[in-house]
């Protein structure tokens, strides 16, 4: 088997590299990336400089790439390119290749913010959310509506002033009521049918760049249970990443949906849940293991890597 990894120079690249290391994987690993200094470059078998996401040649490199590998496998290493990815899902198809994914409709219910609140709000807990900030009234969190990474354009706004300085030239805005309180970051991987087969939830102790930095595994039935529904309501399918947060009296709301690998999902292989070997014990056909979960705090540290 030969995997496609997307975005070699992001975190989550970087964790299913480290997971099919650990497990002695035998294909290629092959990553690609539109920044020529991308750690993951290095850390793969072999890499390519492609266009950005949205680029009009960017699926057109990347079927050239796929024929010229052999790919198998393109597993969710990034958010934009996993939207042009499955709304090409048909390109793929024809060419062998499995997309361990979300479908291109429930992808686009997560990555556009408002259409998320939309669809969710009477089902679930979530923090009021409009696109216009004078509903919300300060302080209000400002985060890009669609297309935004990590911690990019995001924003507490605690007064008119602040709300004057955002970017608005380069993203469109959705504001949110601000939420004070504890953040988690929870790993769920479901089934190509949609069935949850693991949650994993974790307390952010520190993130850096939106990428959390200190964690803390920690079991929760009220958290599961909670991500097992909007998943399963989403139809949401792989690897995804859920976040959630406390407001002021404490009660948790869902504050976002990333439908693939997040930057900290190599927690939960070091909590005991190694994700990638899961999803390719079921691409494979094998039995499926769900290891039992162990609460531990996990501290990252960096690694150079020379080229």
């Amino acid at each position: 088997m030969n995997i496609l990894l997307l975005s070699a120079g992001g975190s989550a690249c970087h964790g299913v590299i480290k997971s099919l290391r650990d497990i002695d994987f035998d294909g290629k690993i092959i990553s690609v990336d539109c920044n020529s200094l991308s750690a993951g470059f290095y850390l793969s078998d072999e890499y390519y400089i492609v266009p950005e996401a949205f680029d009009e040649h960017y699926i057109d490199e990347l079927v050239k790439i796929v024929k010229e590998e052999k790919i198998d496998l393109i597993l969710p290493t990034s958010s934009n390119e996993i939207i042009i990815i499955s709304k090409n899902k048909k390109i793929f198809d024809e060419l062998g290749v499995m997309l361990f994914m979300s479908d291109y409709d429930a992808i686009m219910d997560c990555s556009d913010k408002m259409r998320f609140y939309d669809k969710c709000k009477d089902n679930f807990l979530l923090p009021k959310t409009s696109m216009d900030y004078t509903e919300i009234g300060f302080p209000l969190f400002a985060k890009p509506r669609r297309h935004s990474a990590g911690s990019k354009g995001v924003f507490v706004c605690k007064d008119q002033a602040t709300i004057n300085c955002l970017e608005t030239d380069k993203y469109e805005y959705i504001y949110q009521e601000y939420l004070p309180g504890q953040e988690y970051t929870i790993d769920v991987l479901s089934d190509m049918n949609s069935n949850p087969l693991v949650v994993i939830p974790r307390k952010r102790l520190q993130t850096k760049a939106g990428i959390s930095t200190k964690g803390r595994v920690k079991k929760d039935e009220f958290i599961e249970r909670q991500c097992q529904d909007i998943v399963q309501f989403l139809k949401l399918k792989g690897s995804v990443c859920l976040q959630m947060k406390e407001d002021f009296s404490g009660n948790l709301k869902f504050i976002e949906i990333n439908p693939r690998f997040g930057g900290g999902t190599v927690f939960a292989k070091l909590a005991g849940v190694d994700i990638v070997k899961i999803i390719l014990d079921i691409v494979e056909g094998k039995e499926i293991n769900i290891p039992e979960i162990k609460e531990v705090t996990i501290l990252r540290y960096f690694q150079e890597v020379v080229c």
